[in-house]
């Protein structure tokens, strides 16, 4: 233990500068994207989304949950599956009486983009319904951070 308490003041920097934010001359970087859906009036009970980065190389490092309190509780589910293809599909439903109405963020991707190329993302709609199952129209976004 006395050993371990030496080295620790030695080790401390260099896991710091491991795990920082990235280096954009080395051409690594972090950032995060939301997806927003607006579901136009509709409640927003479900939904499932397909993103890609079509341009850059680019790793999901993380999920977090949307801003309305129907889907802050959790993340939203992800196909860990998809993420050998380049893609994730994210979807979550919630149960609550109180659903969001007007455009709302639902998830935030954490991503790790590599090299000096700006990222193009896409997304696809996959479903969206109501609190009783119906499809409703939805318009989507991205806002990266």
């Amino acid at each position: 233990m006395k050993r371990l308490s030496l080295l620790l003041p030695l080790l401390i920097p260099l896991l710091c500068l491991a795990a920082g934010p990235g280096d954009p001359a080395a051409g690594t970087r972090f950032t995060s994207v939301d997806i927003l859906i607006d579901p136009k009036g509709q409640p927003l009970a479900a939904y499932q989304v397909e993103f890609t980065a079509e341009v850059g190389r680019v790793s999901l490092v993380g999920v977090e949950a949307g801003e309305h309190p129907a889907y802050a509780k959790r993340p939203p589910y992800y196909d860990p599956a998809a993420l050998a293809g380049h893609r994730i599909i994210v979807g979550d439903y919630s149960l609550d009486p109180n659903l969001p109405r007007n455009r709302v963020r639902v998830a935030r991707l954490m991503l790790e983009v590599r090299g000096q190329t700006k990222p193009q993302y896409a997304m696809k709609l996959m479903a969206a319904a109501n609190a009783d199952g119906k499809t409703i129209p939805v318009e989507m976004s991205l806002s990266e951070q």
